[in-house]
């Protein structure tokens, strides 16, 4: 056999006893037994418009009573939310007093984006008229969202339920008083015999203004911070189960009133709001304001005389 023909044979041969080695074996798939599972997926609320609509420095001197969150849903994602229980944030564009609910309503868009409904029963748990204490205010309402004709909305049965954003070194607006400054007593004569002593400022009583005679309940806010009598007709009142008010006008929102807490309500001979009312009255005491509103809390019925 020459060379050649071996050649081809030794070529052919190393073909086919490569052709017959067993392959290598493939490798085991690898199995994961408990896979990760995240069933609630963490949600980033964007920012309210009404807070990216304010300059940074502003944005910064707000504060929440209740401190910083980070769960916080703006009304415009509210319906994303229906039937869970949320906190939304947002400022009340407009309110309304229907009689049988105040619905603090959230717009945007041209359109109504989510409302918050409070019912009578529960009007008194508030310190104001709730569409007169939230509107234009930028709040944060906690509860459930439902629906109701198309829009989502959330039902206030608690103040614990709104929280109101306050802003830091805003000042509180008080009336102007052209008032008279009270008159300073001169001051004392040492007594012989005795060394003299320094009489601070904190160890004298606070000045308290003479009045000669009532003044009128429509001038009461000029006289903010001074012991004053007013005279006026009590045309209607209101007791919410925390405080008794007896009031002379009919906004009475902004008008003078008189504060009349529980634990005063056992020294009248029957309950204030039955005893005073469409009475006419003069009262005595320290005019403050309360919400840009005058007022005068009274603690001891002598406060308050009848006027025949």
């Amino acid at each position: 056999m020459s060379w050649s023909r071996m050649a081809v044979l030794l070529f052919v041969i190393s073909i086919l006893t490569a052709a017959c080695q067993p392959s290598p074996p493939a490798p085991l798939p690898t199995y994961t037994p408990n896979p990760t599972y995240t069933p609630y997926p963490t949600y980033t609320p964007p920012p309210s418009p009404q807070q990216s609509r304010l300059p940074s420095a502003q944005i910064d001197d707000l504060v929440w009573p209740a401190g910083p969150r980070d769960d916080v849903i703006p009304v415009e994602d509210a319906a994303a939310f229906l039937n869970e229980t949320v906190t939304v944030e947002g400022t009340v564009s407009r309110t309304h007093n229907s009689g049988s609910a105040v619905f603090l309503n959230f717009d945007g868009s041209g359109r109504q984006l989510f409302t918050a409904v409070i019912f009578p029963d529960d009007w008194p748990k508030f310190a104001a008229p709730p569409e007169t204490l939230f509107a234009g205010k930028l709040v944060r309402i906690d509860g459930a969202i439902t629906e109701y004709n198309g829009t989502p909305e959330i039902i206030i049965k608690s103040p614990a339920q709104i929280e109101v954003a306050l802003t830091l070194g805003q000042p509180i607006p008080v009336a102007a008083c052209n008032c008279p400054p009270a008159p300073t007593a001169p001051p004392a004569e040492p007594t012989p015999g005795l060394p003299a002593t320094t009489v601070t400022q904190a160890d004298s009583p606070p000045p308290v203004e003479p009045t000669s005679g009532a003044l009128t309940w429509q001038n009461a806010a000029d006289f903010n911070g001074q012991v004053v009598t007013i005279a006026g007709e009590v045309i209607s009142t209101y007791n919410s189960g925390k405080v008794v008010f007896l009031n002379f006008d009919e906004a009475y929102q902004d008008t003078f009133k008189v504060v009349i807490f529980p634990d005063a309500w056992p020294l009248f001979p029957e309950p204030p709001e039955a005893y005073f009312h469409h009475k006419k009255i003069k009262v005595t005491g320290q005019v403050k304001l309360y919400q840009n509103a005058p007022e005068i809390v009274v603690d001891q019925p002598d406060q308050i005389v009848i006027v025949e």
